[in-house]
């Protein structure tokens, strides 16, 4: 188990399942509210979730364990911002 945490290729397929659930869960959202701001808005948990790639494939050239502290850190940013999306009132 412990090779399988700091494996760079299980990170980045954990945070692009999570990426498609929070985009998913954004996009479920009713937005009849907010306009134009919408399209941004709908966009966030994706792009939560390359940002946590970047700074996954930075830290891994300066750090070489504990690496998959980020991308539970991405991880949990990336549903917290997909829920809380979702639960807004948009009216």
């Amino acid at each position: 188990m412990k090779d399988k945490i700091n494996d760079p290729k299980f990170n980045i397929i954990l945070i692009f399942i999570f990426e498609i659930i929070g985009s998913t869960i954004a996009f479920t959202a009713d937005y009849s509210g907010a306009g134009m701001s919408a399209i941004i808005i709908k966009w966030i948990p994706a792009i939560i979730g390359l940002l946590t790639i970047i700074v996954y494939f930075v830290s891994s050239l300066f750090i070489k364990k504990n690496n998959w502290i980020i991308t539970l850190i991405g991880i949990i940013l990336i549903i917290s911002v997909a829920v809380n999306i979702h639960l807004t009132n948009f009216n």
